[in-house]
């Protein structure tokens, strides 16, 4: 027979309920982002490095296996925030860095 221990942590639920009650729901609009500016900067340098290597959007898609839509919407600046691993992989398709599309 096998020992099994619990573990027993008391936490104080007021810490996090305070955090909690003062994030909006919902996700937060295109407009109103942090993040807008430099969204449409990597759209255009991501558009930009495409074009020069002789690339189609439904090219570089397959290459980074994403969504044609998705590459579409993240060009196009529609996507604000886009996933790391989304742009890792489309970083890599194009063989460049991902500082390179953000910088």
């Amino acid at each position: 027979m096998t020992d099994q221990r619990r573990l027993v942590v008391n936490v104080d639920r007021s810490i996090f309920t305070g955090s909690i009650e003062r994030v909006p729901a919902g996700r937060t609009k295109r407009e109103e982002s942090r993040f807008r500016e430099r969204a449409a900067i990597m759209a255009a340098k991501l558009r930009s490095i495409r074009v020069d290597k002789g690339l189609t959007q439904e090219q570089l898609a397959n290459r980074a296996q994403v969504a044609v839509s998705t590459l579409r919407k993240i060009e196009s600046g529609r996507v604000v925030e886009p996933g790391l691993f989304t742009m890792l992989s489309i970083a890599a398709a194009l063989g460049v860095s991902l500082r390179e599309l953000d910088a």
